[in-house]
C-alpha cells in the first residue's frame, strides 16, 4: 500500500493529511488506551508500505516502512534502491524488484546516522523545505549529505506518525525550517519505553511500572508516570509491540536520555 505526498503543492493541511493517511495504513492488533498497538509479527506480504515523496523540483523517492515498528528500511530512486545495513532479509526479497540494490554503510540507528552525518539531530534543520531538500539529496544520492537527509526524512515522516507533537511542529514550518527542541529529541528517544509502560499500565490501573524520563522544550527534565499524562493522551499515536524487533533492543531499561543508541 502506498501513501503519496507532494511537497510542490504542500500546505500544513496536506502534510497533516499525509501523516494521518500514513498512520491509517499501519495494521494494528488492538488499541491500548485508545492508541493502536502495532503487530509484533505480520506476513511478508503485509510487512512493508511505501511513502512516495515528491520534492519541490518534482523528484520522487519511494520510502519503505516496516509496519511492525515504523522504521525506515530502504528507499528507491529511479532504478536504484538503498537499504540500511540492518534491514531485515525479507526487505531485500520483497522490496523494489527490478531495481539495483545498494546497502548503505550505516544502520538506521540514530547514533550511527549522527556519526555518519557528523551532526547531532539538534543541529539539523527540520520542516517541509528541509524535507524537500532531503528528498533531492537522496534522489541523486550524495553520499556525504545522505545521512543528514535520512535523519530529516525519518523525523518528518516516521516520528511525526508516532507523535502528534512532532507532526504539529513540522506542520507549522511550511515555508521555513526549524531545529528540533529537546522535547522532540526526548520523545523520539523514548518511544519504545513509553510504548512498553503504556502497555503494562493496563494491569496497574493506568500507572507506569517504571517512570519514563523526558525533557520539556525549556530543557527541564520531568517524568511521565501514568497514562493520564498529556504526553500520552492525544500525543502518542502508535505503540510499539514489546515482542516486535527484540533483536534491536527496543526495550533497553538502562537508556540514557540523550545520545543513546536508538533505532529510527
Amino acid at each position: 500500500m502506498d501513501v503519496n505526498f507532494d511537497l510542490s503543492t504542500a500546505t500544513a493541511k496536506t502534510y497533516t493529511k499525509f501523516i494521518e493517511d500514513f498512520r491509517a495504513t499501519l495494521p494494528f492488533s488492538h488499541k491500548v488506551y485508545d492508541i493502536p498497538l502495532l503487530y509484533s509479527t505480520i506476513s511478508d506480504s503485509r510487512r512493508f508500505i511505501l511513502l512516495n515523496l515528491t520534492s519541490y523540483a518534482y523528484e520522487t523517492i519511494s520510502v519503505a516502512i516496516d509496519v511492525t515498528n515504523v522504521y525506515v528500511v530502504a528507499y528507491r530512486t529511479r532504478d536504484v534502491s538503498y537499504f540500511f545495513k540492518e534491514s531485515p532479509p525479507e526487505a531485500y526479497n520483497i522490496l523494489f524488484k527490478g531495481a539495483r540494490k545498494i546497502t548503505l554503510p550505516y544502520t538506521g540507528n540514530y547514533e550511527n546516522l549522527q556519526t555518519a552525518a557528523h551532526k547531532i539531530r539538534e543541529n539539523i534543520d527540520l520542516g517541509l523545505p528541509a524535507l524537500s531538500s532531503a528528498i533531492t539529496t537522496l534522489f541523486y544520492y550524495n553520499a556525504q549529505s545522505a545521512p543528514s537527509a535520512l535523519l530529516v526524512l525519518i523525523q518528518t515522516t516516521a516520528e511525526a506518525a508516532r507523535f502528534k507533537y512532532i507532526e504539529r511542529h513540522v506542520a507549522k514550518y511550511v515555508a521555513t525550517n526549524f531545529k528540533p527542541n529537546l522535547a522532540i529529541i526526548s520523545l523520539e528517544n523514548q518511544w519504545s519505553a513509553l510504548s512498553k509502560q503504556i502497555f503494562l499500565a493496563q494491569n496497574q490501573g493506568g500507572k507506569f511500572r517504571n517512570p519514563v524520563d523526558l525533557i520539556k522544550p525549556t530543557g527541564e527534565r520531568f517524568q511521565v508516570t501514568n497514562v493520564d499524562s498529556d504526553v500520552v493522551k492525544g500525543n502518542i499515536k502508535l505503540l510499539l509491540n514489546s515482542r516486535a524487533s527484540t533483536a534491536d533492543e527496543n526495550f533497553i531499561t538502562t537508556m540514557t536520555l540523550l545520545g543513546e543508541s536508538v533505532v529510527n
